[in-house]
């Protein structure tokens, strides 16, 4: 995702699906067609978070009220990826240890510098966990501008691996 590129000193970034409000783009895309799924024009929030705190804003996802819990996921960044059960209940869907950071599953205690959007970094959809972020960093650039900086320099783009989460029911 082009907003997660832009982050070289974060470990894991978060982007809700709610965020992008179209389903696909075309092969070629021109900025209009990019603002049409990114037209939001938040600004990127690097915070910190502990391992327990990364669990609580996973499974806060799944008792999400204000959207009717209609299956929005957070999608994370190149290297993160995480097992959630579709038949457990909301507060334990998520077990922690399959979070994982290139592979290696996040410590409760540690601490870890994330990035969201703005709109999710103030509470937005619900992720109220992210207000307690600490040592937080506002990105300079929106993330429609990153987006199209992405696509600029890093064209053609190939379709990102969706292994990324896992679903068992």
């Amino acid at each position: 995702m082009a907003v997660l590129w832009q982050l070289s000193q974060t470990r894991k970034a978060f982007r809700s699906s709610l965020n992008l409000s179209g389903s696909k783009l075309p092969c070629n895309v021109t900025y209009g067609e990019a603002f049409s799924v990114q037209p939001f024009g938040n600004n990127l929030v690097t915070m910190t978070l502990s391992g327990t705190q990364i669990d609580a804003l996973l499974e806060q996802q799944f008792d999400n009220t204000s959207f009717g819990n209609k299956g929005v996921l957070l999608q994370v960044s190149k290297g993160s990826s995480y097992t959630w059960n579709k038949s457990a209940p909301v507060g334990k869907k998520v077990n922690i240890s399959s979070i994982k950071i290139n592979g290696t599953s996040i410590d409760p205690r540690s601490l870890y510098r994330v990035t969201v959007d703005g709109f999710m970094a103030d509470g937005g959809n619900n992720l109220s966990v992210l207000k307690a972020g600490v040592n937080r960093t506002l990105g300079s650039l929106d993330d429609i501008n990153i987006t199209a900086n992405y696509f600029t320099d890093s064209s053609p783009v190939a379709p990102g691996h969706r292994d990324r989460i896992t679903v068992v029911k």
